[in-house]
């Protein structure tokens, strides 16, 4: 139905679509997403058609180069992808944690407290095992607008379990999409970001 909507609106509204969909759609869908994540403001909600281009964006608003990046050997595609290209170029110095270790929680942690990163880029729920990182909030603690920034790749936990934000959300970037769990279709990823990080992101 969503799709023939769109397409309606396209065919008839022609340009002044675009009205409709910045000044109705968005904004409604910026609220879905705020009222499922328990955030204090729709409006730190951006949207893009893949997480791919969000994470772009994203790290195109951190100064300095090779990015100190933390993460893991289970990321999706997205990311592992990516990172790996970005890691030969030179543009990030990469730290993995092993994902299925019995201790991940614990030594994840520990070498976000420990290490000098720019970013921790974690997932909420693995992909390939189905681990959700329960310890995952606690690294809010560490979130500086200065650095390290800490993304939760949300994508195959949102709307698979609770997630509630609102004690983190001024620390945390939150990166997902509708076309797991959300059932929303394909074209709909979507970013939390805390209020003064990254202001402006080169992309």
């Amino acid at each position: 139905a969503a799709q023939v909507q769109a397409w309606e609106d396209a065919a008839v509204l022609a340009d002044h679509k675009w009205d409709k969909a910045l000044g109705q759609v968005y904004p409604a869908a910026q609220a879905l997403v705020a009222r499922e994540l328990a955030l204090p403001s729709p409006d730190s909600v951006v949207f893009a058609p893949n997480t791919h281009t969000l994470l772009a964006v994203l790290k195109s608003a951190i100064d300095g180069r090779p990015v100190r990046v933390l993460s893991t050997d289970g990321e999706f595609h997205t990311f592992r992808r990516q990172a790996q290209r970005w890691t030969e170029a030179g543009e990030i110095a990469l730290t993995l944690v092993e994902s299925d270790a019995p201790d991940f929680a614990k030594r994840f942690l520990a070498t976000a407290r420990e290490g000098h990163f720019d970013l921790i880029f974690v997932s909420h729920v693995f992909f390939k095992t189905g681990l959700v990182f329960d310890g995952i909030w606690e690294l809010a603690d560490l979130a500086r607008p200065e650095g390290p920034w800490v993304v939760v790749d949300g994508y195959h936990g949102f709307r698979a379990v609770p997630t509630d934000l609102s004690a983190v959300a001024d620390r945390i970037f939150y990166l997902a999409g509708g076309y797991k769990y959300a059932m929303a279709g394909e074209g709909a990823a979507f970013l939390h970001a805390p209020p003064g990080f990254g202001p402006r992101p080169a992309l």
